[in-house]
């Protein structure tokens, strides 16, 4: 075992044998992780600050996809930034190298690297706030199918450590950006327009054809993203920061425009989210997690699935009138 490995042990153990006590809900497995990232950061850091110092300036943590939404199922993988305050050559390496330390870290307490680079490592996700701030300028102006992913991702952030207004400066930027220009809040919703087909007029539910998967629904992809998806556009679209899902349909019931649609969606994102955590608990991988064997169901769970992934095709054909209505 490396010395790295052994700095991180016990974290592992700890997340492998106390999971099945948090999966009762969504809510109590996402603190349970915020729990264990926590201890990784704190080793992290000490162990980075021996080599090379304190932070030279203020400085933000941030989380991005299912974790900045608080939406992580049991196996995860690592999506995170950093924002900095000082705009110079000696900050930039001491944070990414910290990020570096973190993302090392996370991946000997089971959260393997992004396999997409979506971490703090990454000289694109860890920057200056004057870079950040360009940064964004240039992928609202861009408004390719590329750089408006990433705005979708900036969406997503949640503070982890450091100081929170760096991360809401930066979500305030897209919003403000976004609601003052129908055109680029089309092209934000085109990014996620592309919906694969997963149940039939007579209520068939499509499945992978081939691949070791065949048989099998990718729940993800089919389900959860066109929730996640959508009802960030609409966040976006009346500049609601907040992160979760659950959350900003929170919000979004409050608006006058979109109050009488929302609770039949939140119902079903809830319902989801449980039908998750009870399909994919025993997932050997993280790939393997996003998937579930439909011929293991029985008729009420396959019933509650096919209502699944109606209600979103729904909420998806909503949001595309709405972003096409301007």
């Amino acid at each position: 075992m490396t010395t790295r490995e052994q700095l991180y042990a016990d974290i592992l153990q700890e997340k492998e044998e106390m999971m099945d006590q948090h999966l009762h809900s969504t809510q109590r497995l996402n603190a349970f992780h915020d729990e264990i990232m926590t201890q990784v950061f704190s080793r992290a850091f000490k162990l980075h600050e021996q080599v090379y110092g304190p932070p030279p300036c203020p400085y933000s943590l941030f989380l991005l996809g299912s974790a900045g939404r608080f939406e992580q199922g049991t196996i995860s993988d690592q999506d995170h930034g950093i924002v900095f305050q000082l705009d110079t050559e000696e900050a930039s390496t001491y944070f990414l190298q910290l990020g570096q330390t973190f993302a090392d870290g996370l991946n000997e307490a089971g959260y393997p690297y992004c396999e997409g680079n979506v971490m703090s490592s990454n000289p694109i996700w860890c920057r200056s706030a004057a870079e950040w701030k360009n940064q964004i300028s240039s992928w609202i102006e861009e408004e390719t199918l590329g750089t408006m992913r990433s705005l979708h991702m900036i969406y997503d952030a949640r503070i982890f450590h450091g100081e929170k207004e760096a991360v809401s400066t930066l979500k305030k930027q897209v919003s403000i950006a976004l609601k003052k220009d129908a055109h680029k809040l089309k092209r934000f919703f085109e990014n996620i327009q592309y919906m694969k087909k997963s149940v039939g007029l007579f209520g068939q539910i499509f499945t992978e054809q081939n691949g070791q998967h065949a048989g099998s629904l990718n729940l993800k992809q089919s389900a959860f993203l066109p929730y996640v998806n959508a009802i960030r556009v609409l966040a976006v679209s009346e500049g609601i920061e907040l992160s979760s899902t659950l959350n900003r349909m929170k919000a979004l019931k409050q608006v006058p425009a979109h109050a009488g649609r929302i609770p039949e969606y939140e119902e079903a994102f809830r319902t989801l989210l449980d039908f998750r955590l009870r399909a994919l608990k025993n997932a050997p991988d993280y790939d393997s997690s996003h998937y579930i064997n439909i011929e293991l169901l029985g008729p009420i769970r396959k019933r509650e699935l096919r209502h699944i992934l109606k209600t979103a095709e729904s909420l998806h054909h909503y949001v595309q009138r709405w972003t096409t209505k301007g």
